[in-house]
């Protein structure tokens, strides 16, 4: 399907939350498998794991407890197996939706095939891997078996350099969009790794960035860029221009409301706080996209998932005027 020419953005309101910090704690970065199930890193102090979720924020259980040293990304392929990489192991690891451990791979290094500090993982059209390779400044791509496909990627500051590599997403088209931890910055890649454009630079401002993470891309053209460092999401549209930010509006999970009402001196805590700051993000690394227009954001400082959906009417080019040179919107 082709991309619209633009969109009327409607709204992307908050939809919903999921977790807590007994269950994900120190959420990372979130998968999608079947029959509603979530699979979510967790990295803190009640372990490294692969928590379980469903929609209804039941706990259905763990995988990899005490597999890891320092689990970074999460996929899910379409036989719902989940690839996990590990930044210190320097592999990908391999469990089946039950858990068992099926299959790893990965040794540390430089060459092709191996890793120093893989990170952040995408699925291509084909269930190729893409994959950040942090401390060696590439992106690399990987067979779902471990088969070294290719990469691209050198250290520096200039167009289609990196400096340590983040997260990674694939369009529809095939191009990556990786974030550039420490250029502060997203950059965009054809298949072949040649550089096509970036977007942000270092700051706190509107459509500005400090030590990016997660990026992911919908089918609109949008980008999505987890702004760790100011603790928001910024959102893009297709050409790179900044549209808008998503600083967290959470509220109790089912699983939080059980808990605190369980618990009468945290039911008075609460009761007694200031709430505004209990809404927003913090820290979040990542930043994912389900195929109904909702967007997960793992809220690392929070222990939770928040989830917003977008709401936006695309429009054919006969349908909206040109650019205009500039731009002030006001009602009509």
């Amino acid at each position: 399907m082709a991309r619209p020419s633009a969109l009327l953005r409607a709204g992307f309101p908050y939809y919903m939350t999921l977790g807590m910090r007994r269950v994900t704690s120190n959420a990372v970065d979130i998968a999608f498998g079947k029959e509603d199930r979530l699979y979510i890193i967790c990295r803190g102090g009640l372990g490294m794991e692969i928590r379980t979720l469903n929609w209804a924020d039941d706990n259905l259980g763990t995988i990899g407890t005490g597999k890891f040293q320092w689990p970074s990304s999460v996929l899910c392929d379409s036989d719902e197996n989940v690839y996990v990489s590990d930044e210190a192991h320097n592999k990908v690891f391999v469990f089946n939706k039950d858990g068992e451990e099926i299959d790893s791979w990965g040794t540390q290094g430089s060459g092709d095939g191996e890793f120093d500090r893989p990170t952040g993982m995408s699925f291509d059209e084909n269930e190729n891997i893409v994959l950040s390779d942090a401390q060696n400044n590439r992106v690399q791509k990987y067979a779902r078996d471990g088969t070294f496909i290719s990469q691209f990627g050198e250290f520096g500051d200039g167009d289609g350099q990196l400096n340590m590599p983040w997260g990674t997403a694939v369009d529809e088209e095939g191009d990556i969009y990786v974030s550039d931890w420490r250029n502060d910055r997203v950059q965009k890649f054809t298949a072949d790794g040649e550089f096509i454009m970036k977007l942000g630079n270092s700051g706190s401002g509107p459509g500005m960035l400090n030590r990016p993470t997660g990026v992911a891309v919908d089918s609109d053209g949008d980008i999505y860029v987890a702004d760790w460092g100011n603790d928001r999401i910024l959102l893009f549209d297709q050409t790179g221009r900044y549209v808008e930010q998503f600083i967290g509006d959470a509220d109790l999970s089912r699983s939080a409301q059980q808990y605190i009402l369980a618990n009468p001196a945290t039911l008075r805590l609460r009761e007694m706080a200031d709430l505004e700051p209990t809404k927003r993000l913090r820290a979040p690394i990542y930043v994912r996209l389900d195929d109904e227009g909702r967007m997960f954001v793992p809220d690392f400082g929070s222990h939770r998932i928040q989830i917003y959906k977008k709401n936006a009417i695309p429009l054919s080019e006969d349908q909206i005027n040109p650019t205009l040179r500039n731009p002030i919107l006001f009602t009509t």
